[in-house]
This record gives structure tokens, C-alpha cells and sequence, in this order.
């Protein structure tokens, strides 16, 4: 997918009040791009580029897909990364604080105050809010069914209603059957999109699936018929390729006479059956091998009734140890019956227009998520749903805790900033006032994509939560401000921790920028100019003038 869209593109020698502004206004933009998408009734962006389209609402899926060309816009950009990558949910929500704090820094220095100034206000008022985060959730009895609310309050809106409860409830039951004595094993989760067929068509296995379309696995090409599935099969695993070897010192063999060559011809069938015999002898029933098989083994295998698959990527190899207990071997002499694993079920199937092999068994610890849709777009983003909604549920399970969403734990944090900035006896009293403004812009968002009048709901927030009630928040679904516990819409207390840390250091990390310098490319001694592009900073690329470098205090 090539990139779609340019933000702020800095091309000029800038210092002082011009490069703040420039750096100010590129953050303001992107958080702009992604500001109508916030909510479950956020609306999609159409994203296209090299003849394809991307429908969707996923602030981090918006931010891989389009250019940023603006140092200070990378930075705000990788906040979704962090909180993305880190949480699992939030990255929309991290970038929309990020540029209401930018705008909020903006009205600031246009008032006076120094960046250093609003610098070390957002400082104190980030770590006051996360320190006062612990106390606006709750901490016992939690359960599968808050699981599924967590990952339900997440995906509304991007679905409808059964089938986000739908696809809830998948994630929350393949993250569980991941689950080990030593916490959550998220390389144990194998998930596989196919076109064709409705959503409530997924389904969660055990055992392994293999996309033998996606992956380089591929069934031996044998003109015997070869079986679509064998129950209770022994399994062998070879990390390595299968042939005969020869010597590496010796590129090319010479034969001298017919009686050299039968000998030769004698010892690579001796070969070949030894491999097969070291098979048989375990009752091996499917071979998996990570390189190709000869030919010729591959003709003999089949013979001998054993489903041979070759070029199976590394990561599946892994995999296939989890899902069947065999002990991954280098070549087939090394056999033994501790290295072979077991399988209920090895079954060669069509999905859709893909090719799988299920590998099923009830004592494997490897699970596999099949996710349906009707066209390849909705595929891919009910996968995207489900890996995030996976990661989610790390999240919480590594602190859990949750607070409620809908805007509440914002309003909460707003309110206690501004009574606890009454205290501050300089110009900071100010700052973190402003930093409690740019935590409103969460609710306010929330109501205006909602179709909802954002004025007037902060109100309403603000006076509940003014009389004591810290859980009332906004149900989209309704316009209703109502105790968010109540309605199941509430969120891991590890997500908006980060969401308030991630933001708040990308916004001062900007603000501490006071130049940037343009450093043209040295030209090669041959003279040559090398028209090659380098990249900056985690993926920024220049222009044919030269490097543009951030400048800080």
C-alpha cells in the first residue's frame, strides 16, 4: 500500500517562534486526520493508493497508510505505535490528546508563557493524573465477563451489536485457551482470515492451522493420490532440508564407467531408503520438513502412505513442537520416539479460495482462530479487531485493574487537576488548568462523533461528576450520561496510563524544539550524488535537499 496523504511537509531553515509554530501546527494536523474516527461511532477513512482501498476507522491502521513527512509529526505519529503496539487500544485516542495539548501549548505561548513553562506544567500534570488513575478503578473480581466487556467497549461501532458480542466472546475464549500456569502465551494464538462466509462463521480450534496459500508450506507434488486427512497420526518434524547430502568441497562428481554409476545410483536408493525405513519404523503417518524433499524421496514417501509437506516456514515449525509434542530433528536417522508428536487429526482443506491443513489435538497447547467474512476487506478488518482486542486483554491481565470509558475517567482526571492546580502558587497553576482542558477533548470528541451536542454533554458530566459520581460517563449508543460500570463500558487502567504518558512526552519532546536545520547531503568523492533516499528517524524520509534535523533546547 503506498502512502496516501502528506502532513506538514518542512522544507526550510526554521529557528525560534517560526519552527514552535511549524512543529505545533504539523501535530495539530495529523491529530485533525484522525479526530472524526475517535469513538464507536467514528467515522471511516477512505485510504487509497496503488490501486488499492482501505475502509476503516483504526487510528494506528490510518497512520501506517499515510506520509508524514514532518519530523514533528513522526513524533506524534509514533505515540499510536507505542499505544498500539504497547496496549492494543488507544492509539487514536493517545494522537487526539496529543494535539489538544499542542493546541492548548499554542494559546499558551501566544500568552507569554515559555515552552520550558509549559513543559514542566505538563510534566507535574501528567504524573498527578496517572498517580490518581489507581484510585478511580476497580481492582477485584474480575472475571471473563469483564474480558468481554473491556474488548466489547473497544470494538463498538466498528460492528454491530451481535456481532461484536460475537467476536468478543471469540477473542476472550482464544486468549483464555493461550493461557498458561506462567500468565498469557500470545505465540500460542495462530490467527487465519478467509474470505467467504458471514462473521458468526469463525470459529476457535485447537491445534494449528496452516495458510498453506500464505504460507511456503505446500503439500509434496507426487503423481500418487495423497490423503486429505489422517487420524490419529504420528507426526515427524525435520528443521532442515531432505536429500542427499554431498560433500560441499566437491562442486561437481565425476562418474568413469557404468559400474561407478550403478554403484552410485545403488547408494542413493540405499539413501533414500534408509529415510523411509527410519519412518516407517515409528509408524510416522505426516512429515513436515522446514526445506524442500527430493523428488524422488518425495515419489517414495508417498509409496509408503505418508503425507509429506515441505518448506514450512520456521515460526510454524514452532508451532507444529506446540500442537503435537514432536521434537523438531535435523535429519530423519535422528529419529526417535521421543522426537515424534501426535496429532487427533491432520486434514488437508479448502476455506474459501484457500488451501489450509488443520493440525488438531486435544492435549496441544496451540490454538488457532478462524475469522470469516463475506469480502476480503471486512476479513481484514475483523482481523485487525481480534489482534487488538488479544493484545488488549495482555494488557489487562498485566495490571488489572479498569476504570470506566465513555469519557468518565477524563472528566474525573479534568476536574481533580483543576482542584488540586488551586494549590499552585505560580504560573504552572495555569498550564495544568490547560493540561485538564485537553483531557475534556476525550467526552467532547466522543459526543460530537456520536451525534450528540458536546457542550452540552461535558455539562452534564461535569455536574455529576461535581457531586460525587466519578463512574457517569457518555453511552454513545443512547446520549444517556449514566454510571459507565453499570453498562459494561469500561477500560484496562494500564491503557490510560499509558495514553496520558505516551501523549504528554510526545508533546514536550515537540515543545523542547526551537530549530530546524536543513543539512544538505555530502556529495561521494567519485563525484556521484547517489540518488538514494535514507531514512530518519524511524522512517522519515528526505527530500533531494538533504536531511532536515530537529534542533531541542
Amino acid at each position: 500500500m503506498s502512502q496516501v496523504n502528506t502532513i506538514a511537509n518542512v522544507t526550510d531553515e526554521v529557528d525560534g517562534d517560526e519552527a514552535v509554530d511549524q512543529n505545533i501546527s504539523a501535530g495539530i494536523a495529523l491529530a485533525d486526520v484522525l479526530r472524526t474516527t475517535l469513538g464507536p461511532n467514528g467515522r471511516d477513512k477512505m485510504l487509497v493508493g496503488d490501486g488499492q482501498v482501505v475502509l476503516t476507522n483504526d487510528g494506528a491502521s490510518i497512520v501506517d497508510r499515510i506520509d508524514i513527512e514532518s519530523p514533528a509529526a513522526k513524533l506524534v505519529s509514533e505515540v499510536a505505535h507505542s499505544q498500539g503496539g504497547d496496549i492494543g487500544d488507544g492509539a487514536t485516542s493517545a494522537i487526539v490528546l496529543s494535539g489538544a495539548l499542542l493546541r492548548e501549548a499554542n494559546e499558551l505561548l501566544e500568552d507569554g508563557f515559555h515552552p520550558t513553562t509549559i513543559v514542566n506544567g505538563y510534566g507535574e500534570a501528567a504524573t498527578r493524573a496517572r498517580n490518581r488513575l489507581p484510585e478511580l478503578a476497580t481492582w477485584e473480581n474480575h472475571d471473563d465477563e469483564t474480558r468481554r466487556r473491556i474488548v466489547e467497549t473497544s470494538i463498538t461501532g466498528r460492528w454491530d451489536a451481535e456481532r461484536t458480542a460475537f467476536l468478543a466472546d471469540l477473542a476472550v475464549r482464544g486468549y483464555q485457551a493461550a493461557r498458561s500456569t506462567d500468565g498469557p502465551r500470545l505465540e500460542n494464538v495462530t490467527i487465519h482470515g478467509i474470505a467467504g462466509g458471514g462473521t458468526a462463521d469463525s470459529k476457535l480450534l485447537d491445534g494449528l492451522v496452516i495458510d498453506t496459500d500464505r504460507s511456503s508450506t505446500s503439500v509434496s507434488d507426487v503423481p500418487a493420490p495423497l490423503p486429505r486427512r489422517v487420524e490419529d497420526a504420528n507426526v515427524a518434524v525435520v528443521d532442515d532440508e531432505l536429500t542427499i547430502q554431498s560433500p560441499e568441497s566437491t562442486p561437481q562428481l565425476s562418474v568413469e564407467d557404468t559400474d561407478a554409476l550403478r554403484r552410485l545410483q545403488a547408494f542413493e536408493t540405499g539413501e533414500y531408503e534408509r529415510y523411509v525405513d527410519t519412518l516407517t519404523t515409528h509408524n510416522i503417518d505426516v512429515l513436515f520438513c522446514q526445506k524442500s524433499i527430493d523428488d524422488r524421496l518425495k515419489a517414495l514417501l508417498a509409496q509408503a502412505g505418508i503425507l509429506a509437506f515441505e518448506r514450512t516456514r520456521q515460526d510454524e515449525v514452532h508451532k507444529l513442537e506446540r500442537a503435537t509434542g514432536a521434537s523438531p530433528i535435523m535429519r530423519p536417522g535422528e529419529l526417535n520416539v521421543g522426537a515424534v508428536g501426535h496429532a487427533h487429526v491432520v486434514e488437508r482443506r479448502t476455506l474459501g479460495a484457500s488451501e489450509f491443513t488443520l493440525v488438531r489435538d486435544s492435549a496441544s497447547t496451540q490454538v488457532s482462530l478462524l475469522l470469516r467474512g463475506g469480502t476480503d476487506h471486512v476479513v481484514d478488518e475483523t482481523e485487525r479487531i481480534v489482534v487488538d482486542a488479544i493484545d488488549l486483554l495482555a494488557s489487562f491481565d498485566a495490571r488489572a485493574g479498569v476504570v470506566p470509558g465513555g469519557g468518565a475517567t477524563e472528566v474525573a482526571l479534568a476536574a481533580d487537576l483543576r482542584t488540586w492546580s488551586r494549590s499552585i502558587g505560580d504560573r504552572t497553576q495555569i498550564v495544568v488548568d490547560a493540561v485538564a482542558d485537553a483531557l475534556e477533548t476525550i467526552p467532547r470528541t466522543l459526543a460530537r462523533n456520536a451525534g450528540h451536542d458536546p457542550i452540552d454533554t461535558l455539562l452534564e458530566l461535569r455536574h455529576r461528576h461535581d457531586d460525587g459520581d466519578a463512574t457517569a460517563g457518555l453511552d454513545v449508543n443512547t446520549g444517556d450520561v449514566a454510571d459507565m460500570y453499570s453498562r459494561g463500558i469500561v477500560a484496562p487502567v494500564r491503557l490510560n496510563e499509558r495514553l496520558i504518558a505516551n501523549a504528554t512526552e510526545a508533546v514536550t519532546s515537540i515543545l523542547r524544539i526551537d530549530g530546524i536545520i536543513h543539512v544538505d547531503e555530502p556529495v561521494h568523492e567519485d563525484g556521484d550524488d547517489h540518488d538514494h533516499q535514507h531514512a530518519i528517524s524511524g522512517g522519515f524520509q528526505s527530500d533531494s535537499h538533504g536531511y532536515p534535523w530537529a534542533i531541542g533546547h
